[in-house]
């Protein structure tokens, strides 16, 4: 049976230095989440339905939260005892549905009230042994966030700040550009560290391309938060196909990352189902991910950042910042009311001894 030490860990987390605050953006998404047993019998369902020429579908367990990668991520850092600076673009209809669904204590003073409500609805289910989020969204202001967009608050913000999050660009038209223009204020202005994760590309292939060779290649980011569906996207946009058609085969998603970050000459933060590694060339960390269940996925992700991003200010080792982020994304994942863990919970959790994946410790070689 494969352990980890997480001793060292649990000490940081129970008596961490102070850290400075980080900027996180810039999207928020109000996600209304549509939970099923199978997706077959979905299909099924509103096959019926449409047959008929229309009808209700009942069965389904509903519920409404706080949405976006940015807000997502956000919310688990406060709940980590961060302070994070949340910049993003509504509507004064999502502002006040903001308010009413994070935190009370998250600092909303740069959220922009003058654009439109993104959305998503997010379908939950079982499917061929996996539990999928099939997501549909109206991306709203996400669609074109500009760096003219900041105030001179936010970029006050940003000068000051420990560490600047872009996330979800596949939403954004100009999302290049506005990693370009924001990353090159940073590195000129600022200490902080770059973070970005680029989303998922399925919907608008043609973003990562210019992502990789006007942002990547610039050596603007200082860390890359991918998952495996995303470092596969990254290697077709290098020229290389090598791993396009091993995108569902796990033996493959270490080994597209490490030739990503060779290329691109930058750290990569690889999350999976099954372990997670940070890698810069061909120096690489892995753990296992813990064993976790639950109804919901949407959101894994960002927990699993915010993780990572708190090691990151707090100057963890990498081990235990890839350790942490996977506990943080594990709580997340099994919590029944859909709420980002606390350091305590995560002590909690890790002081349990908690079960690791097996076909992660498969995958890792790892007893």
């Amino acid at each position: 049976m494969v352990e980890l030490d997480v001793f060292r860990l649990v000490a940081s987390l129970t008596n961490p230095p102070e850290a400075p605050y980080p900027v996180i953006l810039p999207d928020f998404f109000l996600d209304h989440f549509v939970k099923v047993d199978s997706f077959k019998d979905l299909l099924d369902g509103l096959e019926l339905l449409a047959e008929q020429g229309g009808g209700n579908l009942l069965g389904t367990e509903q519920l409404v939260r706080r949405g976006g990668n940015s807000v997502n991520t956000a919310s688990a850092l406060k709940r980590l005892g961060l302070d994070p600076v949340v910049i993003v673009t509504t509507d004064e209809y999502g502002a006040s549905l903001m308010r009413a669904l994070v935190d009370e204590d998250l600092d909303l003073s740069h959220v922009h009230e003058d654009g439109r409500l993104s959305a998503t609805v997010s379908i939950e289910a079982e499917h061929e042994g996996r539990r999928i989020n099939l997501m549909i969204s109206d991306s709203g202001s996400a669609s074109r966030f500009e760096f003219s967009d900041f105030t001179e608050e936010d970029l006050t913000a940003i000068r000051g700040c420990g560490l600047v999050a872009l996330l979800n660009l596949n939403h954004n038209e100009a999302g290049s550009q506005l990693a370009s223009e924001l990353f090159e204020f940073v590195k000129s202005e600022s200490r902080a560290q770059t973070f970005m994760d680029i989303g998922d590309p399925s919907s608008h292939p043609e973003y990562v391309k210019p992502i990789v060779d006007h942002v990547l290649r610039e050596g603007l980011v200082d860390f890359l938060g991918v998952n495996e569906n995303e470092v596969i996207w990254l290697t077709r946009a290098l020229g290389d196909t090598r791993w396009s058609e091993k995108a569902s085969n796990p033996d493959a998603w270490l080994d597209a990352a490490l030739h990503v970050s060779s290329e691109l000459e930058v750290r990569i933060d690889l999350h999976t189902p099954y372990y997670s590694s940070t890698i810069l060339d061909d120096d690489v960390v892995s753990a296992p991910a813990f064993e976790a269940h639950g109804a919901i996925t949407l959101g894994a992700g960002d927990a699993w950042n915010a993780g990572s991003i708190w090691g990151y200010l707090h100057r963890l080792e990498p081990e235990d910042r890839i350790v942490l982020a996977n506990a943080v994304a594990a709580l997340y994942v099994s919590s029944p009311d859909v709420n980002h863990p606390t350091r305590t919970e995560i002590v909690r959790f890790l002081e349990s001894v908690p079960p690791l994946s097996g076909h992660g410790k498969k995958l890792l070689k790892l007893g």
